[in-house]
């Protein structure tokens, strides 16, 4: 079976997740010599790049190649992520949302409607919608209840993650902080200056060059923290940052990483941090729009976010007590390789194992 992968789509899908999630499915799949693997796509990461000159069973082919290739074989699928392959109607194709508009902040309200619809349409076309987690596939199951017989969960684990020594991760804060360690955080804009307040309370503690890293969703929120930001006191610690534009350096390189109102479309992202060791930190305030499944508990830390000096007590404790860091690293750790395990032997789907070409 000739496996067409599209490393494009339609939902502003942080490139370095989506790389790594291509990777994912790859490695898991080279042991069946049946399929040979088209990575479909146009400036490839490097790991997608070594994938290919070390396995004759993977070619990285241009989407307009791919188009011309797909209209002369017999025997294909397509797996995506949000996007379409020219020619390919005639092929199953296999959807793998990592994310859903409805999550998405600061979208206009047509953008908004146009990645709704398209959505829809991938579920209809797709022979399966796969949900790589039991969060995800509790969110589109609850939320597209026409298309459940679709939705099936599937076993995807993170899979041979860069390796990065010291130096690449000095690298990394050099660009980001410049050379300064520092927590990565997933903060609303409308609590932007909550955590900024906490943070202040941090740093006048202990006198550190301990930075504050914030990755908001898009340009729009990017430039509405900027102005929010004039005047604060301790403004040369902070950066701030897009999630697209998010490497996977940046979560190896971080102290600890904070969720607040975070949604399936971050679960990529737990298990990347859990595999580098960072340990986590979960805002579980009960005005919180979306509540972590049970089965996600366990992966960090949680608290308030909103209650008062708990941020910046938490700033405290793991900046200044390295043995309780690395002790909640490793629970996290426990947690994963658990859940992994559990549903590696729960007969889930199994990407691209159990997949079907016409």
């Amino acid at each position: 079976m000739r496996l067409f992968i599209l490393t494009s789509s339609k939902f502003d899908i942080p490139r370095a997740v989506l790389s790594q999630k291509v990777l994912d499915i790859i490695e898991l799949g080279l042991s069946s010599p049946q399929i040979h693997f088209y990575i479909v796509g146009n400036n490839l990461p490097e790991q997608l790049l070594v994938l290919e000159q070390n396995n004759d069973a993977v070619t990285i082919i241009k989407e307009i190649a791919a188009e011309k290739l797909i209209k002369e074989v017999t025997n294909a699928a397509i797996i995506h992520f949000g996007a379409g392959l020219k020619g390919s109607n005639q092929f199953p194709h296999y959807f793998i949302p990592l994310m859903h508009p409805s999550l998405s902040a600061g979208l206009s309200f047509l953008h908004k409607w146009s990645l709704t619809k398209a959505t829809k349409n991938f579920l209809k076309k797709a022979v399966a919608t796969y949900a790589i987690n039991e969060w995800v596939f509790d969110f589109f199951k609850n939320k597209y209840e026409r298309y459940t017989h679709k939705i099936q969960e599937a076993y995807l684990p993170i899979t041979n993650l860069p390796l990065y020594e010291w130096v690449a991760l000095a690298d990394a804060k050099n660009s980001l902080t410049d050379g300064a360690n520092y927590f990565l955080a997933f903060q609303p804009l409308d609590a932007f200056v909550d955590m900024l307040k906490e943070f202040s309370i941090f740093k006048k503690w202990q006198q550190t060059n301990m930075a504050l890293v914030f990755i908001f969703e898009n340009e729009k929120e990017l430039t509405q923290a900027h102005a929010l930001l004039k005047g604060y006191k301790f403004k040369e610690s902070i950066f701030i940052k897009t999630i697209v534009d998010i490497e996977l350096t940046w979560i190896a390189a971080s102290y600890v990483i904070l969720f607040n109102n975070i949604n399936f479309d971050k679960t990529s992202l737990i298990e990347v941090a859990i595999e580098y060791d960072i340990p986590l930190l979960f805002n579980n305030a009960e005005n919180q729009s979306a509540s972590i499944p049970k089965s996600w508990q366990q992966a960090g830390e949680h608290f308030s976010f909103e209650e008062k000096g708990a941020l910046s007590n938490h700033f405290k404790l793991y900046y200044k007590d390295e043995l309780f860091l690395q002790g909640r690293a490793r629970m996290g750790k426990q947690w994963l390789s658990d859940l992994y395990a559990k549903k590696k032997h729960a007969g889930l789907i199994q990407i691209p194992l159990t997949l079907k070409s016409s």
